[in-house]
């Protein structure tokens, strides 16, 4: 897998402040030490092939970042979202 695509962890919807869907996702990323795990990002539910809006926020793996994007709560995920809009230039 590429450093550009998403894994299967994720598919949780959020609805920016502009009323846009959007799907949470981990993408594959190179990590702490070097090693293979993830990377919450963020791509626009109506554009699958659209090239998907990392954070910062690592994970060891993908079994973490699944877990993560399950359970974290509305207001942070919206509050993520926003800053990677930000980040990206996305108004």
């Amino acid at each position: 897998m590429s450093d550009t695509e998403t894994t299967a962890a994720g598919g949780r919807q959020v609805v920016d402040a502009d009323g846009r869907a959007w799907v949470v996702v981990a993408a594959e990323s190179t990590v702490a030490h070097l090693k293979k795990g993830a990377v919450l990002a963020f791509r626009p539910a109506d554009d699958q092939d659209a090239e998907p809006i990392r954070t910062a926020v690592e994970f060891n793996s993908d079994a973490a970042a699944g877990l993560a994007i399950r359970t974290m709560s509305e207001k942070e995920i919206g509050r993520r979202l926003a800053w990677a809009k930000t980040d990206a230039g996305i108004r």
